[in-house]
């Protein structure tokens, strides 16, 4: 396999040195057999077991039993030529006994201290129970992180007549074979491996193999789980002033990437979930890291490169047939490659979101460890014209990466804003005392853009989140300034949880001057998510915030007048222009339910009669009858002259389209305008005005078959359209149907709905003749829909 195309760190030896001398408890796998009191064993189906386990009762497991699949990919495939045995599920079985708790107990211990996990927190979790009859295997493969927290696999075999079925583990380079057979009585023979270990079941020659099967998990820690763990500390001094000297240096790598042992998976990845090897670096590492003043974080580094296969070096002596493969082409010139990492894991298990941040040359250690390695994905693009064959190579391998804890704002500002407000969110909240250090650092760093762009946009969620911490803070100097240098230019509506309490903190004089500035530059594109703010802002039970709200809800009804007189935005300066933003039903509602509340029934009525006549994407027919639905809700705003607008203009619209149910066709004719004038679009008209005329053929050749297509569907005739493959040319058939009537019957059936809803929501405590004589005339149009 060609290497990846990746330079290492360089004049980091003795960093490199003292990490790979660190002592490493632990292996890849852990093996042995014990003489102890055994379980009770009760499977469904096949009752409770005797120990050797006689035939006559392996004969009955196997009829209880069902094949063993195996996973590829996301795949689950039965094939008895990669895996040739039999599995009851853990469901079905019940393990028990007086002793069979601390035989179990035993076994973890001797497992824990073999694969070098921290004592008292290993857990087994039954997974199923293997019957391997006489032949059957399961050929080299990988396990599955089955369950959360999930590090390894325990097998346990129990005692029956048999031979063969060794157990081989591989790792790095390293193979054990296990001999897994258990005769005796009391006797069990145990293994457990990492679940990254490639491992396989030889042949059984004779007899037969019973396992249980586990996952083994590691329970989260606590106080009363001590951990015995290795002496560190002079480790930890060395490896400490190593970092030192290097996050101090006149030149110095922004960051150091550690590639771990192990393989572990997206979700899976955790300080906690760290195998042998990787766990003492790690345990060396985070206290050096600490003293040094630098961060630590575990994340995963994905590399992908693109290249030209190299034909020559792919073919080797062994092959004396046909050209290689596409998983043996070697990579040649390498075109192109992304290096990135993300998945980032804090040592307390915090998940940050720090996004995709670039691999830089000089970064990587050990020396030479990605040398030869597999790649996860590899694809082999043909030649396809004038380009040629190329390879596409994915690997993804997980890290320990440190960086110098002094620049951590400003590097991970540089790979966006989101991770660097998530790292000053969580640093304040781990001491209040950094937040006048930090947050005004976080501003100077925010990227900067005109109003309204979608730089500015693309970081809501770091709005958001820097809202919250400014709440928790209660400072109200950072807090004015990140509202008006970083809210007011980007404002979506996604703050609005957090800007409320932190617009109260600020005090109502300059929450006041705040909400003038947006409603002035961000009502006009974004009303609905004002509006809410503003709902929020009128249930503060402080007094002196009514006054405040209240204008807010006047400026709003003047901004609103402007935008409908405009039509579209003024573009901010360097920016582009905006087309304005409609209110919805949802933002209409809440306008009127303010304006009453604050009493601001002039404005109310004003703003009733500009939406009756311009209502936007509020339809008279379906968006006001849910307006006025919530309105009704609302005490008092049923008595009101905004209301009374509003349901009389939907009453009216209403019965204007719906008034009378819809008559039916009296013929075929399909009203219609075409806009081409060739030949066959007039005879297709011609088709349409013909009363008596169902169906159409065209005899035309397919080009013209396929402009009458599009004639027919840009549109939207009543007709269905066919090609009849008989003859030449072949006829384009065309079957006049009743669509829009279909489709206008539905919209009727739905209008005599909303006008019972209507007469239900009829304003309230008037005696108008007008709204009386509405009612009667909606009641009559019901009727004559029921």
């Amino acid at each position: 396999m060609s290497d990846i195309d990746i330079l290492y760190a360089k004049d980091l030896e003795r960093l490199q040195s003292l990490l790979l001398s660190i002592d490493r408890p632990g292996s890849y796998c852990a093996h042995g057999r014990i003489y102890a009191p055994m379980p009770t064993v009760a499977v469904e189906g096949a009752g409770t077991l005797s120990f050797p386990v006689p035939v006559a009762q392996i004969r009955a497991l196997l009829a209880a039993s069902e094949p063993a699949p195996y996973g590829r990919g996301t795949e689950t495939i039965l094939d008895t030529s990669v895996r040739n045995c039999r599995q009851i599920d853990a469901g079905r079985i019940r393990l028990g006994g007086g002793g069979w708790e601390g035989t179990l107990a035993g076994i973890l211990d001797e497992v824990t201290a073999g694969i070098g996990c921290p004592a008292g927190r290993l857990e087994a979790e039954l997974y199923k129970l293997l019957i391997y009859e006489p032949g059957g295997f399961f050929s080299e493969h990988r396990d599955t992180e089955k369950t959360d927290g999930m590090i390894a696999t325990l097998s346990i075999t129990l005692p029956a007549s048999g031979a063969g079925g060794e157990l081989v583990v591989r790792h790095a380079g390293e193979e054990t074979t296990i001999e897994m057979n258990a005769a005796e009585p009391s006797e069990l023979a145990y293994a457990a491996f990492y679940a990254d270990c490639s491992h396989e079941v030889l042949p059984v020659r004779r007899g037969h193999r019973l396992s249980l099967v586990f996952n083994l998990r590691v329970r989260p820690d606590d106080t009363e789980t001590p951990r015995a763990a290795p002496d560190y500390r002079e480790d930890v001094k060395r490896v400490g002033e190593a970092l030192r000297v290097w996050s101090t240096g006149t030149e110095y790598s922004e960051k150091i990437v550690w590639i771990l042992d192990h393989d572990y998976t997206e979700a899976g990845l955790s300080f906690d979930t760290l195998k042998n090897n990787d766990r003492a670096v790690a345990d060396v590492l985070a206290p050096a890291a600490e003293r040094s003043g630098c961060e630590l974080h575990a994340a995963i580094l994905n590399v992908w490169e693109e290249g030209i296969p190299d034909y020559e070096a792919s073919y080797t002596p062994y092959w004396d047939y046909g050209e290689p493969g596409d998983d043996d082409l070697e990579m040649g010139e390498v075109l192109e490659t992304m290096h990135t990492l993300d998945h980032w894991v804090a040592p307390d298990g915090a998940r940050p979101e720090f996004g995709e941040h670039p691999l830089k040359d000089g970064e990587v250690l050990p020396s030479g460890v990605l040398d030869g390695i597999e790649p996860d994905e590899h694809l082999v693009h043909e030649a396809t014209g004038n380009a040629g064959a190329t390879i596409e190579r994915t690997y993804r391998h997980a890290v320990l990466v440190v960086w110098p804890g002094a620049g951590t704002l400003e590097m991970l500002a540089g790979h966006g804003i989101t991770g660097a407000a998530a790292w000053v969110v969580r640093q304040v909240d781990r001491d209040m005392e950094r937040a006048g250090e930090l947050i005004p650092r976080l501003i100077d760093l925010w990227p900067a853009g005109p109003k309204g762009t979608g730089r500015a946009r693309r970081t809501s969620k770091a709005r958001a989140a820097v809202l919250r911490l400014l709440g928790r803070v209660g400072e109200p100097e950072p807090a004015l300034r990140f509202l008006h240098e970083i809210v007011l230019p980007g404002y979506d509506g996604t703050e609005n949880a957090g800007l409320a309490p932190v617009l109260i903190m600020t005090g109502p004089r300059d929450g006041a001057a705040f909400l003038s500035g947006l409603v002035a530059s961000r009502f006009p594109t974004n009303p609905g998510g004002i509006l809410t703010l503003l709902r929020r802002m009128e249930k503060t039970e402080e007094p002196e915030w009514d006054e405040v709200c209240r204008e807010a809800v006047r400026a709003v009804f003047l901004a609103s007048t402007e935008a409908q007189k405009t039509g579209a935005t003024t573009p901010p300066e360097g920016g582009k222009r905006r087309g304005r933003r409609r209110m919805n039903a949802r933002a209409a509602s809440d306008l009127l339910i303010l304006a009453s509340r604050f009493g601001l029934a002039d404005e109310a009525e004003r703003g009733a009669v500009a939406l009756s006549r311009d209502p936007g994407p509020i339809t008279p027919e379906r968006g006001l009858p849910t307006v006025l639905a919530t309105l009704s809700a609302e005490p008092g705003l049923r008595e009101s002259a905004a209301y009374r607008i509003l349901w009389q203009r939907a009453a009216e619209a209403l019965l204007t389209r719906s008034g009378r149910p819809p008559e039916e066709p009296a013929d075929w004719v399909i009203a219609a305008e075409l806009r081409c004038g060739c030949v066959h679009c007039a005879d297709l008209l011609a088709f349409c005005r013909d009363p008596a005329a169902r169906v159409g053929r065209f005899p035309l050749r397919a080009d013209l078959r396929g402009h009458l297509h599009g004639v027919i569907n840009r549109h939207k005739l009543d007709m269905t359209h066919e090609t009849e493959r008989k003859g030449r040319p072949y006829t384009l058939v065309c079957t006049k149907t009743r669509a829009s009537h279909e489709r206008r019957l539905k919209e009727y059936a739905g209008d005599v709905k909303e006008m019972a809803s209507l007469v239900a929501l009829a304003p309230a405590g008037s005696a108008r003749s007008d709204v009386r004589a509405t009612c009667r005339q909606l009641r009559q149009a019901v009727a004559a829909g029921e």
